[in-house]
């Protein structure tokens, strides 16, 4: 039995406004994973809300591109992405959408247009899914561009602002130390330093990422970095400014660098902002004794 149906169509450059692919009360509290997270070693490369049950839709106009459901072969191992629907919007750009529940829409695979915020599917929890949700993905440039969903849809609301944890030294795989602003630390060479961030949004324990960090050492910018696309060049995935996955996560914490600390006085300011723009920054001045 055929696993996919495949199509491709082109709009003459036609304007494309997204829709949410799913219409559920509470949007703002619902959104519980955003574009650019850390996924232990690959970034995630869309946005999830939690959802069950609930008819998923089109976010624009458009065609087909690919299908699979278990049903399709009942007896083969399940994708990570479970039940899943492609469609094509023209000029390369695709959307994506994954944990479906069980059971294809009937005449979905017929060739014809689908139109804006039609129903294509329901949302489920198949593949490698902890929960519920509908993951969908934004594509362009016939695949080799990611991007952020929350770039072209309507606006969530959310005026909170991301929470700086602290800084963390890894001395090893599995062994760190924490900084905290007024410490006191013993050196002997560069470690690995991080920051915990984190954006819960209107719903109060949600561990979101941000759309963007700044971060300086003794007022020199170390990184400024960006999730509002990633696009794939010498065969991995980066972000909007040229960084990978393991220059901007270290155990899924962001990565502030590969630091080797002056003597005496250090201060570090990290900057965040969630994908609404709210804004938090917070700096750590810390006193180093470099160890010989």
């Amino acid at each position: 039995m055929a696993a996919f149906h495949l199509s491709t169509f082109a709009q003459n450059d036609k304007v494309i406004n997204f829709l949410f692919p799913v219409k559920t009360d509470g949007i703002e509290n619902k959104v519980t994973s955003v574009f650019g997270e850390s996924r232990g070693d690959h970034f995630h490369n869309g946005m999830d809300i939690a959802s069950t049950g609930e008819p998923v839709l089109a976010m624009a106009e458009g065609k087909i591109l690919y299908s699979r459901f278990g049903e399709d072969d009942p007896f083969g191992e399940e994708f990570g992405t479970g039940n899943s629907v492609w469609l094509d919007h023209g000029n390369g750009t695709y959307s994506s959408y994954y944990h479906l529940k069980d059971g294809r829409l009937p005449g979905l695979l017929d060739e014809r247009l689908i139109g804006a915020g039609e129903k294509i599917a329901y949302t489920g929890n198949t593949g490698h899914s902890s929960g519920a949700h509908l993951h969908f993905v934004l594509l362009k440039d016939f695949g080799k561009t990611i991007q952020d969903p929350m770039r072209v849809l309507p606006e969530v609301e959310d005026e909170t602002p991301p929470v700086i944890g602290n800084l963390l030294i890894h001395q090893d795989e599995y062994k760190y130390s924490q900084v905290n602003d007024g410490d006191n630390i013993n050196i002997s060479r560069s470690f690995p330093v991080t920051v915990g961030i984190q954006d819960a949004g209107k719903k109060s324990g949600q561990r979101r990422g941000v759309s963007q960090i700044q971060v300086s050492l003794n007022g020199q910018l170390l990184k400024k970095a960006s999730f509002s696309n990633l696009h794939y060049e010498k065969g991995e995935w980066k972000n909007q400014e040229g960084f990978p996955f393991t220059d901007l996560y270290y155990k899924d914490q962001y990565l502030v660098g590969n630091l080797d600390f002056r003597n005496g006085e250090n201060t570090i300011k990290v900057l965040a902002w969630d994908f609404r723009q709210n804004l938090t920054e917070k700096t750590f001045t810390f006193y180093v004794n470099r160890i010989r």
